[in-house]
């Protein structure tokens, strides 16, 4: 079987070789790297690779996204004003939408959650929290337990089905209050503070979205993924030394320090908390995502705020 093939000489021109195949000479690598076929030990760095992008979403290009956290700011700040139900039901709308792109992730990779308690629990922590944080504390217990009573009921035909082996109840528990436990538990969250003090909330909401426009603005048409999340940090510092310098809300100097620079250390790593939540990074819905930077902020504030207002 003969192979023909094309060949440039030392002249810079080309011409065309024919190879009977007898001579059985392996071609040398190319400067660009070995031959097809060879053999490439990259386990380490491809592992390495993967986990980073398992966690870290890139940031998408410039549009629907900044148009839709516009619309996200306005909402919010105008449920607050509104009232503390007002602002219970947007947060749980957004977790309710958040928790039901995750499990339709879920179900993608063929791990189907349930479905309807994970909606169920993160659209009614929100609601509790602007009643009081015992009724989200008995919603939590009450969730676990229907999460696990409903994944007994969804694997008795699988179970069925099997002759032997132990039926995955407990993971697929665990799968669906992922779903929908934690982010409803931010949701409440930030509906927590909300009720604790109006103008705390205020501040949380300008001091996360600020974060967020400059980790988009800059992170958009940034090379590396730190560039982003770095401007953001800035940006929220900036408006973290204006709150103590003119003290807005209940905060006195030290305490706004405090506060703006939990938002400053914890917004960054709320993405990546979030996207452990989905098989993907780049599979986690934009409910998930309008929720990624509170979801470290919102439950600390919560907790410290009530601490200091007490």
């Amino acid at each position: 079987m003969s192979v023909t093939g094309t060949t440039q000489d030392r002249g810079g021109r080309f011409r065309t070789t024919r190879d009977g195949g007898r001579s059985g000479r392996r071609p040398p690598d190319s400067a660009d790297g070995p031959v097809a076929g060879a053999k490439v030990s990259s386990a380490p760095h491809r592992g390495a690779s993967t986990w980073v992008e398992r966690v870290v979403a890139g940031h998408r290009p410039a549009g629907r996204r900044g148009r839709f956290g516009l619309v996200w700011f306005v909402v919010a700040a105008a449920a607050a004003a509104i009232g503390l139900l007002a602002l219970a039901l947007v947060f749980a709308a957004v977790a309710g939408v958040a928790a039901l792109q995750t499990v339709a992730a879920w179900t993608r990779a063929r791990k189907p959650p349930v479905q309807l308690v994970a909606g169920a629990v993160a659209v009614a922590l929100p609601l509790a929290a602007a009643f009081g944080i015992a009724l989200v504390g008995a919603l939590t217990l009450v969730a676990v337990v229907a999460a696990l009573v409903a994944a007994m009921v969804a694997d008795l035909p699988a179970r069925r089905a099997r002759r032997a082996g132990r039926p995955p109840v407990l993971a697929l528990a665990g799968l669906t209050l992922r779903c929908g436990l934690f982010p409803g538990l931010v949701a409440a969250s930030a509906v927590l503070v909300a009720r604790t003090d109006t103008t705390a909330f205020f501040i949380l909401l300008v001091l996360v979205s600020a974060y967020e426009v400059g980790d988009h603005l800059v992170g958009t048409g940034a090379g590396t993924r730190v560039e982003g999340p770095l401007a953001g940090m800035a940006a929220a510092m900036v408006l973290t030394f204006a709150l103590a310098v003119f003290q807005f809300g209940p905060f006195d100097s030290m305490a706004a320090w405090v506060f703006g620079g939990l938002v400053v250390v914890t917004a960054p790593l709320g993405p990546i908390v979030a996207s452990t939540l989905a098989p993907d990074a780049s599979v986690a819905g934009p409910g998930l995502r309008r929720l990624d930077s509170w979801m470290l902020a919102a439950p600390l504030w919560a907790w410290m705020l009530w601490g200091y207002m007490s």
